[in-house]
């Protein structure tokens, strides 16, 4: 059976935003009928949200166990945030979306659908777990273009009823350029100590690209339980005194050891001059390259190809789910003018051990050993799809 891929180019035209559509056909099914399986933007500054929870501006939660309410409300504050940022809702490019239930998704798919225009829908990745609060339903961080095209360093976007300092930002803007992607990180101990070397060590992959903590777009934590989130959140802050804290997304993984990994979106200007190729795969001092995942990617520039999250055809087999997801992620690349030399970041999400090492077997016949895209492997209750055993979220380029 064929079924409609939606690719979507966005470009910045002379009223500072324009869309052009162009629809693909693939063999197969696509994992969310009436979702974009890709969407390809330009090199144009980029809002990057925090995870929202479907909260009031008094923080308390909204729509208890109702998940269409709830659903509103996480727009509503996405929408907010994408307005301060010079942005709007038809601007977003990808969501990523947190759900408590993968047996919710159904509903919540029905809820984007509608608020996006056929064939104009950003591309999505779903994975279920517990959220950061107890009666919260679901959450979500959104990447969208913006009309603040001159933006030259990172901006970031405050909420208006601050309460203490450093507060989390509700968005900032990745300007148009170099940007980096780090992969995941861990220090082992407990959930403090393990927080605050983590964030250390990712400092001193910074400073060895040449950035600051000012660059940095957004920061991503696995972590586990997620009831202790207070502790990272406190970790942070004393990180990041005197300063902004970076939109922050957390997702519950059920690693035993390490407690944390943290991955970060970091601007990375004034390095374009400095290459000549499109994409930079840099490990950085004191680590060891891996023929499966780089320590660190760069875009130096082109377009920007966001994948939504992909499943296998399931069959109870590891070794058959995983080689469907590449090859599907392989017709997705080439349609979109990209392949998996350029890819940049994976997001591999898994729920079980035989998964997790078909995984690691499988990259190496899909991957060049010296550009594999830099990554990070979270074990988790549920990837967001019934008897799927994994989910993987990419980001790449079209070739140039």
């Amino acid at each position: 059976m064929k079924a409609l891929i939606c690719i979507f180019f966005l470009f910045l035209g002379y009223s500072g935003f324009a869309q052009k559509g162009q629809h693909i056909q693939y063999s197969g099914s696509a994992n969310f009928p009436g979702a974009s399986d890709a969407v390809v933007v330009d090199d144009v500054p980029l809002v990057h949200t925090t995870q929202f929870l479907p909260v009031d501006r008094s923080g308390s939660i909204v729509g208890s166990g109702d998940i269409n309410a709830q659903t509103n409300q996480v727009f509503l504050n996405i929408i907010s945030a994408l307005k301060q940022a010079g942005s709007k809702p038809d601007q977003i490019v990808k969501l990523n979306i947190y759900i408590r239930n993968s047996s919710l998704i159904s509903t919540v798919q029905e809820q984007i659908y509608k608020r996006f225009k056929s064939g104009k829908c950003p591309a999505l990745s779903f994975v279920a777990g517990d959220l950061s609060h107890t009666d919260a339903l679901i959450s979500m961080d959104a990447i969208a273009v913006t009309a603040k095209i001159n933006t030259k360093s990172v901006s970031y976007f405050m909420p208006g009823n601050l309460s203490s300092a450093p507060a989390v930002a509700r968005a900032s803007i990745l300007p148009a350029g170099p940007v980096v992607y780090v992969s995941g990180q861990a220090v082992k101990g407990e959930l403090a100590e393990a927080t605050r070397g983590t964030l250390e060590q990712l400092q001193t992959t910074l400073v060895s690209l040449g950035l600051e903590k000012k660059d940095i777009v957004q920061i991503k934590s696995f972590v586990r339980p997620m009831s202790d989130l207070k502790i990272v959140e406190e970790e942070f802050a004393k990180f990041f005194k005197g300063g902004t804290i970076p939109p922050m997304v957390n997702v519950e993984w059920t690693s035993k050891d390490p407690v944390i990994e943290i991955e970060l979106i970091a601007s990375s200007p004034n390095t374009a001059s400095k290459s000549n190729q499109q994409l930079d795969f840099i490990t950085p001092p004191g680590m060891t390259a891996s023929p499966v995942y780089c320590k660190v990617t760069r875009i130096n520039y082109g377009q920007k190809v966001y994948i939504s999250g992909l499943y296998g055809q399931i069959s109870g087999n590891a070794d058959s789910e995983l080689a469907s997801v590449f090859n599907l992620m392989g017709t997705i690349l080439k349609n979109t003018g990209s392949d998996f030399r350029h890819l940049v970041k994976a997001t591999y999400y898994v729920s079980n051990d035989a998964h997790s090492a078909k995984l690691n077997e499988i990259r190496p016949k899909y991957y060049d050993p010296l550009r594999p895209p830099a990554a990070s492997k979270a074990m988790v209750k549920d990837v967001g799809k019934a008897e799927a055993g994994i989910s993987i979220d990419m980001i790449g380029v079209v070739i140039r």
